[in-house]
Parts: structure tokens; C-alpha cells; sequence
């Protein structure tokens, strides 16, 4: 058993605080509910009252932070006060990565700060528009939407990300597991053949010679060549972790004639979905815009955003401005020209983003069904390449045996 201390209020609201035995910090909550009383706060007596995180797992996933605002969503529209939902769900995950930045969230409501106040400082990894959205539902009595929209958008970046990992798995094993291939017949079938080079009983064709001997070579320097090859996965790994990095490859991708559509029809659509996600909170424009904006991956749209905030600071609409950029198709931004006029801008900018991640996704589908044979090609030609410079080193030996 262990002693918690306890501050609370009955049903008559009095304060009150004191001791009491529990096996866990749930059985503790269990008691004081029975009594009728509405806890404010609960710490394991000697401890650190912060709830300790697993050694193993640190780090908060994606599907944590949306797991977590809908959780809180749903305690909210129950008609639970924030302050009894942050203390539940504090309890609940208080041996999970959550537990932490659950317990500062606490803190920051009982302290009399604001909701978005207390998002920001419980380090929970949100973005900035997801601050915003409740920032704004809070401002507007809507705060559980507000949570809600946030968790569909976070879910929506998520499924999109998780789309395109899955979609590459299956080229990344193929071109990982022909490399393989094509070092081990490096490695072990090319020297058998060694000994060809030191016959003298022809002349060996130029493109025998050069694979013989580099299979030679690479056998003779397998450590190295093996170090040289994990450093260079290494590199690249940290590389595409590196944001800066990141960056930099994702704008070359997007000059390319095949990658560069299907990643401008899918930064498109993540920043009209977003856009249009906070225009409905009643985020002013132009901060809806810089928001959206800081969303997106590619440094050139980036760019395009910001000038569109300068020609919309001097009165002109955003379908006008959208007009002039070559960024979204001219049938597209009619969608946002009638969502101006109609007064439906929002759900206008929702359809836009609902179409352009389909079309997205259907040139993600065609990029990949184009990987998939080029791979195949490519390492097929390069062992038929080593087999045919094989065949013609064994066809030349015989043939200056006749």
C-alpha cells in the first residue's frame, strides 16, 4: 500500500486535504469519489509528484497526441471541467510518455492559465495550428471541436506519411535485396573465375577483364568495401533526418517531371485542408494563411505563401492572388473564387484539399508502379551485365583452345 496526499472539494465545494492508504493512484481517485469529493490534486506521498515516463519508450507518437485530444474532446462534450479531465487523464497515463506533459497540463489549468496556455506549456509535440484551433475553440465556447478538428488534421498528416512508408517498402526491399545480389556474385561467384586472367590462352574481352578484376578487388577488400557501404547508409539516414537535409532533397524532388506533381498536389492539399480547418475556428486570414503555411515541406511554396500574404495586406482576394501563381490548377481555384462569393470559404478549401490529396495519391500509385519495374530492370541488366562478361571470358578461353 501506499499514502497519497490529497486536496479536494466535497459536495458542499469546501476544501479540504489530507492522507489516505491506496494500493495506486486509481484506487486512491476511486476513494475519494466515493466520498463524494471532486479531486484537485493527488501526490504519492516521498515521491516526485511528476509522473515517471518507461526507460524504453520516451519519445510521444503521433498516434498518442490524436489518441489524446479526442480522449479529451469526449470528457469535454461529457460535460467533465477540464480540470477533472486533465486530473483523469494524468492518472490514466501516468506510466506512459503522455504521463509528463499530462501532469504540467494539470498544473497550468489549476493555476487559473487558459487552455492554450497550458497546451503550450505541457510539451506535448502539437504543431502550432494545433495551439491555434484551441486557442480559437477556447475564445469561442467550441473548445471540443476545436480538439477534434486538431486530431483529424494531425491524423490526416499521420495517414499520409504512413501511406507513403508502406508504399516504399516494397521498392526499398527490392532494391536493398538486389544490391545484395549483386555483391555476392562480386564476392563469391566472379573470383572463381580468376584464374582466366592468368592463362594466357587468349585474350580476355575488355568488359571480362574489368569485372573479373573488380570482383577481385572488392573480395580482396570486403571489410572496407562493407564499412564504406554501412556509412553510407548511415549518412543517408541521418541525412533525411537532418530537417535541413530533408529540405533540400524534397525541393530537388520537386523539379523532377515525376515527382515533382505528386508532391505539389499533395502540399497543396495538406495546406487547403489546413487553411480551411482554421478559417472555420474563425481564425483571422492572414494568420490562418502564415499558419498554413509553416505546414508546408517545400521551401518554394513557402515562398509563394508569404508573397500571398503581402498581396492580400493590400486588399485583394485570395482566389485573385492564387490566380496569378502557377501553384494550383486554374479549375481549382475556382473553387475558392465561389467560396469567396458564397461566403463558404472554408468548405470550399476542404473540398479543394479532399481533391487534391486524391489526385495526390493517385500519382503516388503511378510513381511507384514506375519504380517497381525501373528496380527491376536496372538490377536485372546489371547481372546479366556480369553474367554475359563471364560467358564471353569463358567463350573466348575456348575458343583460343581450338
Amino acid at each position: 500500500m501506499s499514502q497519497f496526499r490529497y486536496q479536494a472539494r466535497d459536495r458542499q465545494g469546501m476544501a479540504q486535504r489530507g492522507l489516505l492508504q491506496a494500493a495506486g493512484p486509481r484506487e486512491a481517485l476511486g476513494q475519494l469519489e466515493r466520498r463524494g469529493m471532486t479531486v484537485i490534486q493527488l501526490d504519492a506521498v516521498g515521491t516526485d509528484p511528476v509522473p515517471a515516463t518507461p526507460p524504453r519508450t520516451r519519445r510521444i507518437r503521433a498516434q498518442d497526441r490524436i489518441l489524446l485530444l479526442e480522449e479529451l474532446a469526449t470528457l469535454l462534450e461529457a460535460g467533465v471541467s477540464l480540470a477533472e479531465a486533465a486530473q483523469s487523464l494524468e492518472s490514466a497515463y501516468r506510466h506512459h510518455p503522455l504521463g509528463l506533459p499530462l501532469t504540467r497540463l494539470r498544473r497550468t489549468v489549476q493555476g487559473g492559465r487558459n487552455v492554450a496556455d497550458a497546451f503550450r506549456e505541457a510539451h506535448l509535440g502539437l504543431p502550432d495550428y494545433a495551439h491555434v484551433l484551441v486557442e480559437s475553440g477556447e475564445a469561442a465556447g467550441r473548445l471540443p471541436a476545436a480538439l477534434r478538428d486538431a486530431a483529424r488534421q494531425l491524423d490526416y498528416e499521420r495517414t499520409i506519411a504512413q501511406d507513403i512508408r508502406n508504399a516504399l517498402v516494397y521498392p526499398a526491399f527490392l532494391v536493398g535485396a538486389g544490391t545484395l545480389a549483386v555483391l555476392a556474385i562480386f564476392v563469391i561467384v566472379v573470383p572463381r573465375f580468376s584464374s582466366l586472367l592468368s592463362s594466357g590462352r587468349g585474350e580476355l574481352p575488355v568488359i571480362s577483364r574489368w569485372v573479373i578484376e573488380g570482383g577481385l578487388l572488392v573480395q580482396q577488400h570486403l571489410l572496407p568495401v562493407t564499412l564504406a557501404l554501412a556509412a553510407l547508409v548511415g549518412a543517408t539516414v541521418f541525412a533525411l533526418r537532418h530537417e535541413g537535409m530533408r529540405q533540400r532533397l524534397l525541393g530537388g524532388l520537386a523539379r523532377l517531371p515525376l515527382t515533382g506533381p505528386w508532391l505539389r498536389d499533395s502540399e497543396t492539399g495538406r495546406w487547403a485542408t489546413l487553411l480551411g480547418t482554421l478559417l472555420a475556428h474563425r481564425v483571422p486570414l492572414l494568420d490562418a494563411l502564415s499558419l498554413s503555411a509553416r505546414a508546408l515541406r517545400l521551401p518554394q511554396d513557402r515562398r509563394r505563401l508569404g508573397g500571398l500574404t503581402d498581396e492580400l495586406r493590400r486588399g485583394r482576394a485570395l482566389s485573385e492572388a492564387l490566380s496569378e501563381q502557377d501553384w494550383i490548377a486554374a479549375t481549382r481555384i475556382n473553387l475558392i473564387r465561389v467560396g469567396e462569393r458564397a461566403g463558404e470559404l472554408p468548405r470550399m478549401l476542404g473540398e479543394l484539399g479532399r481533391l487534391q490529396t486524391e489526385s495526390a495519391r493517385t500519382r503516388m500509385k503511378a510513381l511507384l508502379a514506375l519504380i517497381e519495374p525501373v528496380a527491376i530492370v536496372t538490377i536485372g541488366g546489371v547481372i546479366g551485365f556480369i553474367m554475359v562478361a563471364v560467358v564471353l571470358a569463358i567463350t573466348s578461353l575456348n575458343t583460343a583452345g581450338l
